[in-house]
């Protein structure tokens, strides 16, 4: 794409994108009714007839940039103030059917020229909002298989411990086809129902080959958004534990409890590691920490860095508990 044109798209996203707030729509409601204004009456204050030629560019603009409703706003102001300013008095001060046809074009060619800036409107935001998706998908992804060989090296200086190189291959590639399978999670997360514990467990499974991971919680149902925010959430725990906390050492464990609130539709679960080695903050804030804040399908989350073992507590609204 050459540069004038990504210029050109560059322009057109940031009229079309933001959402602006009542007071900034009728500022542009203003600048978008003074400027041809000001333009046709510097020209020829309507002697050439067809008053509203000057407003046409504005009332597309203003589709673009606004909700369809103040568009529609400015169409009526606009057609008044140049109908009486260059138009030679009110449209249907003498009704005639010249007048009538002449109104009733203007209002098909308003109502055309705004359905059309808001149906482009709506189209552009919806690309704008899948593209910055596809991009927060992306960073993550590359930040996953960074995560995912490093995990991979850490199976395998760490264990399995085994009598035979046979027996180590046979180990580690179940290991792998572990791993393989929380991953793939991620995707049937976004199209299926999220039940506990078979989640935490499917999620976890991998990193726990020797029992170490310990789940208490009673049956429940999460919502369909909740189930790729809290795959991954686990995911990064049980990375960092298995390079740095509780599964990094012989002797550490990790607790995985979660109930449901009194008002029966909010999940709270706790992540605990216990017998690990002392825990340091981290030394800079990665995009792994950033999974593990709060974000849509997880409400609430707190990370602390406790010398005796990490925790972290999760908040998830709409979860249901599984009765019978």
């Amino acid at each position: 794409m050459k540069a004038g044109e990504l210029r050109g798209t560059g322009l057109v996203r940031r009229l079309v994108e933001p959402d602006r707030s009542v007071s900034e729509s009728f500022a542009w409601l203003g600048g978008l009714l003074i400027v041809p204004t000001a333009i046709r009456a510097s020209v020829d204050t309507g002697a050439l007839g067809l008053p509203f030629i000057t407003y046409w560019p504005s009332l597309l603009i203003c589709s673009l940039a606004l909700e369809a409703r103040y568009a529609v706003v400015f169409a009526v102001v606009a057609a008044i103030t140049a109908q009486r300013l260059f138009g030679g008095g009110a449209w249907f001060e003498a009704v005639t059917a010249g007048r009538v046809v002449f109104f009733v074009l203007f209002a098909l060619s308003g109502g055309l020229i705004i359905a059309t800036g808001a149906t482009l409107r709506g189209a552009m935001r919806a690309v704008s909002s899948i593209n910055a998706q596809q991009e927060h998908y992306n960073r993550e992804l590359r930040h996953r298989v960074r995560n995912m060989l490093t995990l991979i090296q850490a199976l395998a200086s760490r264990g399995p411990r085994a009598a035979s190189p046979m027996d180590f291959y046979k180990e580690f590639s179940q290991r792998i086809d572990g791993l393989a399978a929380a991953s793939d999670l991620l995707q049937i997360g976004a199209e299926a129902e999220g039940r506990l514990p078979e989640l935490v467990r499917s999620t976890t499974a991998p990193f726990d080959s020797n029992g170490r991971i310990r789940l208490t919680g009673e049956p429940c149902r999460l919502p369909t958004g909740s189930c790729i925010p809290l795959i991954m959430a686990l995911h990064e725990l049980c990375t960092n534990a298995v390079k740095h906390g509780a599964l990094s050492n012989d002797g550490g464990h990790v607790e995985v409890n979660w109930f449901i609130g009194a008002e029966g539709q909010t999940l709270y679960l706790l992540w605990t590691e216990r017998g690990g080695p002392r825990v340091l903050p981290p030394a800079r804030e990665g995009l792994g920490t950033r999974l593990l804040m709060p974000q849509p399908g997880i409400e609430g989350l707190e990370l602390n860095f406790d010398p005796d073992g990490v925790w972290c507590e999760m908040r998830i609204n709409g979860a249901q508990a599984i009765t019978g």
